[in-house]
């Protein structure tokens, strides 16, 4: 990421304080440069994701592209695995303001501004955006009505597109509010986590992904909800409340860290292999979805792991070595939030203008990821220009 300082190694159980001031990825106010610098690389792997998902066929997007050819279709397949532990990363992140948030807010006007900057923006693309996107999906393409009467078939059920998120973080937030009104935490408890402590998350977390893939596979959806993957979800936002109440991150143990490293490192390199194996040998991929079959708890052990390890691995990382910002990289996380809400519509107009070419899928790929990226973060800082829209995003 461009203008990224390095930061100095810090000493054991030494916490130099953050300087720079944004906001999370949901608008919360806070003063950590490390972690706007990682909801800006995640930002990005979600608009290259998506991108990558429309010439490689893997996954569920709006449009299917004619796709790359090897071994970029190899190489970009393994990308996706970062798919298994994106979401919970955000989740992680979003977690680990939500108790400080509460705390200084009370709990009304907690519950109102989460609605206020989760809930608009995500009627913001249900009402504005989705319409326009969902025009064009090919999966649409029998409608002969009328833009302006699909406009109204289309709100309902409301499409989140990737806002999906946000009312899911909404939910989340709301939830934890209203069980500490109730059950209070007691006051200064610090209770750094264990080994044993991750092993015991990702053994929840496999039963879990499991047990719900039975029911719902990877790539089948529920009210727009990726509902397979929902566990991860929880482990993510989770280990962000329980870290941010027992103050595990300040900074996290090295202990810990070494662990997770080394689970992630694995975890990665296995799945890197089945994918590879399981493309050599024509495999089903179907049988690795859910549904009950081995495979599919080989891969939900190994999802497990990455979302449990992955979000303290990254956040220990950015934390000592991406704690410092140039110019760019905070005009770049003021805009994350708004250029992931924005990323879809910027990625649906790119795509449908590279059909007006006839050049390689790869250049096609290449050229709609860079021009995705910059022109979503473009985007969203002109919409922060927009009166009163920075006081949401």
């Amino acid at each position: 990421m461009t203008s990224v300082g390095t930061h100095p190694q810090a000493r054991p159980g030494h916490h130099e304080p953050d300087r720079s001031a944004s906001s999370t990825l949901d608008g919360t106010p806070r003063r950590h440069a490390y972690v706007d610098n990682l909801k800006v690389m995640l930002v990005i792997g979600v608009i290259i994701g998506h991108t990558t998902m429309a010439w490689t066929g893997i996954g569920t997007w709006v449009f299917d592209e004619p796709p790359v050819r090897e071994p970029m279709l190899s190489i970009l397949s393994l990308f996706l695995i970062g798919s298994f532990f994106g979401m919970a990363v955000f989740f992680a992140i979003a977690g680990m303001f939500t108790p400080p948030s509460l705390a200084r807010k009370g709990l009304r006007r907690f519950l109102s501004d989460r609605a206020l900057r989760l809930g608009v923006p995500m009627l913001f693309f249900v009402l504005a955006l989705s319409p326009f996107v969902e025009y064009v999906d090919p999966d649409n393409a029998g409608w002969d009505r009328g833009f302006g009467s699909f406009v109204l078939e289309i709100w309902w059920p409301p499409v989140p597109g990737p806002t999906w998120f946000l009312g899911v973080l909404l939910v989340f937030s709301s939830v934890y509010a209203l069980a500490r009104s109730i059950w209070r935490r007691h006051p200064n408890v610090s209770t750094p986590p264990r080994p044993r402590h991750l092993a015991m998350a990702v053994a929840l977390a496999t039963v879990a992904t499991y047990l719900v893939r039975l029911a719902t596979p990877l790539g089948e959806e529920v009210w727009h909800l990726a509902i397979g993957q929902a566990p991860g979800w929880v482990v993510g936002f989770s280990i962000g409340i329980l870290g941010a109440e027992r103050g595990w991150f300040d900074p996290i143990s090295p202990t810990i860290v070494r662990v997770a490293r080394t689970a992630g490192v694995i975890a990665i390199a296995l799945s890197t292999t089945v994918l590879v194996v399981a493309g050599v040998m024509g495999a089903d991929l179907e049988v690795f979805a859910g549904g009950g079959s081995w495979q599919s708890l080989v891969v939900s052990m190994l999802e497990g792991v990455l979302v449990v390890t992955m979000p303290l691995w990254l956040l220990d990382a950015f934390r000592r070595r991406y704690n410092r910002q140039g110019r760019v990289a905070r005009v770049m996380s003021r805009s994350a939030f708004a250029a992931f809400v924005l990323h879809q519509l910027v990625l649906v107009g790119l795509v449908l203008a590279s059909r007006e070419v006839t050049w390689a899928p790869e250049v096609e790929y290449l050229l709609v990821s860079a021009l995705g990226v910059v022109g979503s973060f473009g985007l969203g800082a002109l919409a922060l220009r927009v009166p009163g829209v920075s006081r949401i995003v």
